[in-house]
């Protein structure tokens, strides 16, 4: 199971993030929310929320343990411009 990409990562709380991970799965693309668990701008831990019932819960699981620090440095820039933004959106009076 080899992973295309992260689309729709978001803030969804003030300490949590999720994004929408992209798989290559027999040729196709197959989703899985990952939940990113945050404090400031670093990532603590990743969990797996839903999927695509094509996918097996515990591949995925395995994918994310084997990978967790690669994870966590690929979302950090991400994880620094939403906060980024959701300050000057507070500073902007807009939230």
């Amino acid at each position: 199971m080899d992973m295309i990409r992260i689309d729709n990562f978001r803030l969804t709380d003030r300490n949590k993030a999720n994004g929408n991970v992209i798989f290559n799965f027999e040729g196709e693309e197959a989703w899985a929310d990952f939940i990113f668990y945050l404090q400031a701008n670093d990532c603590l831990s990743i969990r797996l929320g839903r999927h695509d019932s094509r996918l097996n819960t515990a591949d995925i699981e395995e994918f994310i343990r084997q990978n967790l620090q690669a994870l966590k440095k690929q979302v950090q820039p991400d994880v620094e411009r939403l906060r980024r933004e959701r300050r000057e959106r507070i500073m902007a009076g807009q939230d």
